[in-house]
């Protein structure tokens, strides 16, 4: 197996884990094998769906849930991210900087319609920092009309995507908040983030906890569909994880939750990686190893 990373360019641990031709997703599949253990363990609750899709773009949908559910457990949550590709002019920056107050204030006071509005341009604002600016995009016409301003930018929000928004929220409230506990880190990076782009949804004590919107596969079953764990996204917990070098998070827990079936699960980290090993882990080894096939420097802290 070659896991020479001497010519690979890493970008963000997502295309790292989607790329099987990646040193980092080659040693993933080596050390840990086993992922049908944990993906049948996920299946076994079963769990009915409880909201529907809709019309509404499911990639923006998930970014914007992510959103509110940042500003439901910090409402002076900054989100920085969505600034991220637009450094480069002030206009924007304000504009935007206003949006995120406006969320801010609106889940300080319970206006949710607006947290809505606000986290859906929030997860176009950061799609252009991943992606780029796509043509399709919603920014795009703004920009072309030369309205790139706080008011459209909040008016962007389809009504199904509020209606999806507000249904997820409103399962959240019983299935996921009262199941975290602070201190609250949101949106953390790790050591290896600065060799390959990776930020993580919610850290919550000592808990890692990355937040899905996916419908899942249809089944012949109450609600039609099967919520699943892809094996990308098992990976990508696990690389979150073994990203965190220095334990600079102490994570003892990594955990998933499916919003549109208020289904949490999580699992002790060092209890995760043997059964995916078939063999117990040195967690402080296979961090240095992960950060090794990044390109790291042994040196570096």
């Amino acid at each position: 197996m070659n896991m020479n990373v001497g010519p690979y360019r890493y970008t963000s641990l997502t295309a790292a884990i989607g790329d099987r031709t990646s040193p980092l997703r080659q040693l993933l599949a080596a050390e840990f094998p086993n992922t049908r253990l944990i993906q049948a363990e996920y299946r076994a609750a079963r769990p009915t769906l409880r909201v529907e899709g809709g019309s509404s773009n499911p990639g923006t949908l998930g970014g914007a849930f992510d959103y509110v559910m940042r500003f439901r457990l910090d409402p002076s949550y900054s989100a920085d991210i969505a600034r991220l590709a637009f450094l480069g002019d002030e206009d924007d920056l304000a504009n935007i900087d206003a949006v995120i107050v406006a969320a801010q204030v609106a889940q300080s006071i319970g206006d949710h319609s607006t947290v809505f509005r606000a986290s859906w341009a929030l997860s176009l604002l950061t799609e252009v920092y991943r992606i780029g600016l796509a043509g399709g995009s919603p920014l795009a016409a703004l920009r072309k009309d030369a309205t790139f301003d706080a008011m459209h930018l909040l008016d962007l929000v389809p009504e199904d995507a509020i209606r999806q928004l507000g249904s997820l929220a409103t399962v959240a409230e019983t299935a996921l908040i009262p199941n975290v506990v602070g201190p609250f880190r949101i949106g953390p990076i790790f050591d290896g983030s600065a060799l390959c782009a990776a930020d993580a949804d919610i850290i919550a004590g000592d808990l890692l906890l990355d937040l899905k919107t996916r419908l899942g596969d249809k089944v012949k079953r109450a609600g039609g569909r099967s919520d699943t764990l892809r094996i990308q996204d098992l990976l990508q917990l696990v690389g979150y994880a073994l990203f965190d070098r220095s334990d600079a998070y102490g994570i003892a827990r990594v955990g998933i939750y499916s919003a549109r079936f208020g289904h949490m699960i999580v699992w002790d980290l060092d209890e995760m990686l043997e059964k995916l090993a078939g063999r117990p882990v040195d967690l402080s080894d296979m961090r240095e190893r992960v950060w090794a096939v990044l390109g790291g420097d042994s040196d570096d802290e």
